[in-house]
């Protein structure tokens, strides 16, 4: 007869075999991968020192591309000012002739009033 003890023994070291050849078939798996990307590395390690040399280079043409971005920036902001000062300016000079032209249309609606009673009345 077996006793409980004997069959919890039993589970335990099945449970144990199976994560050892779980681990043993992810560690091969593992390997094989390990393999690649050393033949990968191998293969463009040319590629990657002649990449490695050029990063500082390509680092500064990005703060030098980033400067010039922030001063467009600025000088179209200073663009978009002055565009705004001038529409804002033109519109008031607008609306000032066509108040104007306003006044000059009444004061010869009142000419015209004039004329016309002075010479209805006759």
């Amino acid at each position: 007869m077996i006793s409980y003890k004997d069959l919890g023994l039993l589970i335990l070291f099945l449970i144990f075999s199976g994560v050892g050849v779980y681990t043993f078939i992810m560690l091969i798996n593992l390997n094989g991968i390990l393999k690649k990307v050393k033949e990968l590395l191998e293969k463009n390690m040319s590629n990657i020192e002649k990449t490695l040399d050029k990063l500082p280079s390509i680092a500064n043409s990005i703060d030098d591309v980033a400067a010039d971005v922030k001063t467009g920036v600025s000088k179209v902001s200073e663009a978009v000012e002055i565009v705004g000062d001038t529409v804002s300016e033109t519109v008031l000079s607008v609306s000032d002739g066509a108040f104007e032209a306003v006044e000059y249309l009444k004061v010869i609606a009142e000419v015209i009033k004039i004329f016309m009673k002075t010479f209805m009345k006759k």
